[in-house]
């Protein structure tokens, strides 16, 4: 038998050893890597259909849309993960300062988030379907 904590943040015991549980987990992983490999394609389509950003290409800055991608994750937990592999994708994400040559703060570019917006719109979808 094995103590685990639930969610509740309460303990409870399990009639189950660490053996059982690591291949019940070993059994479902599959599906749950299935679901959200869905949930991150998703993810990734949205932000590509975000307005938060220009198309237009400028002083050979390269395109963000194109540059959106799901790969999966290599860390032992498994799972998703969607990145903009643009140079610039984190200036527009979180925004930033603007700095003239001499290192002079002038003005701050405000953030348009596409990732995190894309995020929690389907994860507010998610609420629907339970």
């Amino acid at each position: 038998m094995s103590r685990r904590k639930l969610a509740s943040g309460n303990s409870a015991w399990l009639d189950m050893d660490d053996a059982d549980i690591r291949a019940m987990i070993a059994e479902i992983r599959p599906d749950v890597d299935n679901v959200l490999a869905g949930l991150a394609d998703r993810v990734a389509a949205k932000a590509m259909q975000s307005t938060a950003f220009s198309d237009t290409e400028r002083r050979g800055v390269t395109h963000l849309r194109p540059s959106i991608r799901v790969r999966k994750s290599r860390y032992e937990d498994g799972g998703y993960i969607v990145q903009a592999r643009a140079p610039h994708a984190h200036l527009v994400e979180f925004g930033h300062a603007q700095v003239t040559h001499d290192g002079r703060v002038v003005g701050h570019v405000p953030a348009h988030s596409f990732l995190r917006a894309a995020r929690d719109e389907v994860l507010a979808s998610l609420g629907d379907l339970i």
